[in-house]
């Protein structure tokens, strides 16, 4: 879940040129993307970067499940909780709402939202980490994702980036983790990233943004590797990194470089439950290993939303 944090933190900035050249109707040129492949001359976090909405939403799950969220009614609480405070902020750095113009009204009252972005997808990484099983997955998923996406693409992307946390736990090959999701999401992962880079353009539709996503995970060769990968595509930038980042943690784990870099843009509150997260699946598999089973009764944690932004 930290992976998908980390790219949404990296990618923000990018994503904000990359919307501004589109209203413009500036080209978005793909020499200028790959500047950020550049390790040794490109910062992963610039000046402005800041967590989004993909962050924000991924803790609010992560929060409900240690609090043992099963129906989509309780996770809609944390993520409506978690929403309303962030929107009580105001503006973000960048004088932008700080979600989607469908989960803003949502938010705020109205009816059923048959989304099909790929918010369902950016805000999912904790599920898969959390459960043990894919049946206990495709459940809680499901759960979490139909309040806001009652759309078959939204489900098609959650599975999706589902099944690729979980085999990556697992070190599955990616040979085997792309024909996995081939297969049983229906998406063609034969992109070519030159191409992406010069070409593909700004989208926040699921399904076409979420095998974007999964593919620069398949084309990396380190964690940092892929996050500069998802970036160089351009985009939907912070939500395409936070997945592909979320699938990289799983693989590689993270760098303690990075991890030290980012805590600057992480509030206290995300921090407590980013450790209280990791705790208790630490715990959990710990359990699994000496083949004990996990109960899920010590934590009980209040919805307790942050009071403070870091830009």
């Amino acid at each position: 879940m930290l992976g998908a944090i980390i790219g949404d933190v990296a990618g923000s900035t990018y994503e904000v040129d990359e919307v501004k050249k589109v209203k413009e109707k500036l080209d978005t040129n793909g020499d200028e993307k790959r500047k950020i492949l550049d390790k040794e001359n490109t910062p992963l976090f610039r000046e402005g970067s800041t967590y989004t909405d993909d962050s924000i939403l991924s803790i609010a799950i992560a929060d409900a499940l240690l609090n043992g969220a099963y129906f989509p009614m309780e996770f809609e609480e944390y993520l409506k909780n978690y929403g309303l405070q962030e929107i009580s902020l105001g503006e973000d750095s960048f004088g932008r709402g700080r979600f989607g113009k469908g989960f803003y009204n949502w938010l705020l009252g109205d009816s059923f939202t048959n989304s099909y972005g790929n918010g369902c997808a950016m805000r999912i990484s904790a599920v898969p980490m959390y459960c043990d099983t894919l049946n206990q997955i495709h459940t809680i998923a499901h759960n979490v994702t139909v309040s806001t996406h009652d759309h078959e693409e939204s489900y098609q992307a959650v599975y999706a980036v589902c099944l690729a946390i979980y085999y990556a736990k697992k070190k599955k090959s990616k040979e085997f983790i792309k024909k996995e999701i081939e297969e049983k999401c229906g998406y063609n992962l034969n992109f070519d990233l030159t191409d992406l880079q010069d070409n593909y353009r700004f989208t926040s539709r699921a399904k076409d943004s979420i095998p974007q996503a999964i593919f620069c995970f398949l084309e990396s060769d380190d964690f940092e590797d892929a996050i500069r990968k998802a970036i160089s595509i351009g985009g939907d930038a912070d939500t395409i990194a936070a997945i592909t980042g979320s699938i990289a943690e799983n693989y590689y784990g993270i760098p303690q470089k990075i991890k030290d870099e980012v805590k600057p843009f992480i509030t206290e509150h995300m921090n407590e439950v980013l450790v209280d997260f990791y705790s208790e699946v630490y715990y959990k598999e710990s359990l699994i290993k000496k083949g004990q089973k996990y109960n899920n009764n010590n934590y009980k944690r209040r919805i307790k939303t942050n009071n403070g932004r870091k830009n």
